[in-house]
């Protein structure tokens, strides 16, 4: 297989690799998911004037490849999420006015949630996927009339997909990025909360809701989407962790506890 990138002093190639992948990887590449997915963001960025988002220059854009600059990373520099909040707004945003397509719907975190209770139904119990489907009823119904169209991330995490470099934190890697119409707080939601110890920042997620602008949401519709989003990322553990008796005990506890914790959920800074 032809290899994905190749790297030189000043840039970075990425190749399509629809036509050289085999196996399941072919399967999955066949659409040119992953790559156009990445276009469309350097493409939607490279339109609009961002004061503090920061992305790879890109230098080709094609079907076949994309050629970006190469960053040159600070090591052992600590990346503040607070600090990266309105950098998170703006590329929420490039989304407005976009249209979705078949794959953005396709990789919904409605999609998600539904295939983890099917997965996981014996796991979570009849309580759980019952509030669960709750939440998704409360989050159409309570949505905004005009709803508008944000782009997330969808792979944004501490130590990935961030770089710290002296002029800033870039975001990179955008084929796991979708449109949505009510998840925009999916990529804030993973980098506030601590899976391991079921502990969540809800600071982070007000800081960001305030950018937003939260008189344009009801906080029904936020507490439903939060609820939402802990649930999917939580029935993702790995076979490591699901093999772990007492993890799975500490999940178990924290998503019984879920929609009390969610429902004290308030706008205004504790």
């Amino acid at each position: 297989m032809k290899a994905k990138v190749e790297s030189s002093s000043n840039y970075i190639i990425k190749y399509n690799t629809a036509r050289f992948s085999s196996g399941l990887e072919w399967f999955t590449e066949f659409f040119s998911i992953n790559h156009k997915r990445e276009l469309r963001v350097y493409s939607w960025y490279s339109k609009r004037n961002c004061k503090n988002l920061l992305i790879p220059e890109s230098y080709e854009l094609t079907s076949t490849h994309i050629k970006i600059e190469k960053l040159i990373e600070i090591q052992n520099s600590e990346i503040l999420i607070p600090d990266l909040v309105p950098s998170m707004n703006e590329f929420i945003l490039l989304g407005v006015g976009q249209k979705r397509n078949v794959f953005d719907f396709l990789s919904s975190p409605t999609q998600s949630v539904l295939r983890g209770l099917i997965r996981n139904a014996s796991f979570l119990g009849p309580q759980l996927i019952f509030q669960a489907l709750k939440h998704l009823v409360l989050l159409y119904w309570n949505s905004p009339r005009v709803a508008r169209t944000y782009l997330i991330h969808k792979d944004l995490k501490i130590n990935q997909n961030m770089i710290a470099t002296s002029n800033g934190v870039y975001f990179i890697d955008f084929g796991s990025s979708i449109l949505t119409k009510h998840y925009f707080l999916i990529d804030i939601v993973e980098l506030s909360t601590d899976h391991l110890a079921n502990k969540v920042d809800f600071d982070l997620l007000r800081l960001l809701i305030k950018e937003l602008g939260f008189e344009n949401y009801t906080i029904e519709y936020l507490r439903s989407q939060i609820y939402l989003l802990l649930l999917r990322r939580t029935m993702h553990f790995g076979k490591v962790d699901r093999a772990n008796e007492q993890i799975m005990i500490n999940v178990k506890e924290f998503l019984n506890d879920l929609d009390s914790l969610v429902g004290n959920f308030k706008l205004g800074m504790d």
